[in-house]
């Protein structure tokens, strides 16, 4: 067999969000970012407030999703 069909690839994904990408001055004609630099949760996970950021007020989806993946390698012969 070939060691390369024997071994597993493990993948260990890990999401986090960085700076907020708001334009807080949209709704005056100009632009502006916060400069809130990472997502911190306004309450614990599972709750609606934890989509919430506590720094700047908006909702998860505006800050920079930064996904990081680490692979670690199990040889089986």
């Amino acid at each position: 067999m070939d060691s390369a069909n024997s071994s597993n690839t493990i993948r260990d994904v890990h999401v986090r969000y960085g700076e907020c990408q708001r334009n807080h001055a949209a709704n005056v004609g100009g632009y502006a970012l916060d400069g809130c630099r990472e997502f911190m949760a306004a309450s614990e996970e599972g709750t609606e407030a934890s989509l919430t950021c506590a720094a700047c007020g908006c909702h998860r989806n505006f800050h920079r999703r930064v996904v990081e993946t680490e692979e670690a390698v199990n040889d089986c012969e």
